[in-house]
């Protein structure tokens, strides 16, 4: 794999934790750690942190711990003259991006959001 695709990946997943932290803090702020956090009309928990963490995530305050646990999948960003292999830290960072997006995705819902328009997608 090209460095520069393994920098950008790496930056990029660093990218969306943190949006996804900011998000989380913003909506424990506005409803607290107890609010429940899922996806409507489903029956079971979040399926990325169920599936690489084991977690199952009904509250905001699962979440946060679920994105303390994908922050330590962030890899660093190789350096240019770095020669060591840095696959495995651009896949776990990917990890790391999966469990982000989620949890952006989940926030929504919380937030009030009825993005399915009506339908019933469980």
């Amino acid at each position: 794999m090209s460095r520069i695709i393994a920098s950008a990946a790496i930056r990029g997943a660093h990218a969306m934790m943190e949006r996804a932290e900011t998000d989380l803090e913003k909506a424990i702020a506005a409803y607290g750690k107890d609010a429940p956090v899922a996806y409507p009309s489903t029956a079971y928990y979040l399926p990325i942190m169920l599936l690489f963490l084991g977690q199952k995530v009904q509250k905001l305050g699962d979440l946060s711990e679920s994105l303390k646990e994908g922050r330590k999948l962030l890899g660093r960003i190789p350096e240019k003259s770095n020669w060591l292999p840095y696959l495995g830290e651009t896949l776990d960072s990917g990890v790391a991006t999966l469990i982000a997006e989620e949890a952006i995705e989940a926030l929504k819902y919380v937030n009030g959001g009825n993005l399915a328009n009506g339908l019933w997608l469980g």
